[in-house]
């Protein structure tokens, strides 16, 4: 089941404002919503890529930044 546009808008807002001293706490939030989504959801895929870039702030990079 996708997630609601209410809670996609919430969790990308704060995956896009993550710094190093809430990036983890973002994280989890957003595996806690991707548990619940079937593997081939579009939204499965979404919430990944913000794992992603997550991993990428708390390494201290910018996402998308090379």
């Amino acid at each position: 089941m996708p997630l609601d546009r209410e809670v996609k808008s919430r969790l990308r807002d704060r995956v896009s404002t993550a710094n190093k001293s809430n990036v983890d706490e973002i994280a989890d939030e957003v595996r806690q919503h991707l548990e619940g989504l079937d593997a081939d959801d579009k939204d499965h895929a979404r919430l990944t890529g913000w794992l992603e870039d997550l991993s990428v702030v708390k390494g201290g990079g910018v996402p998308g930044k090379f």
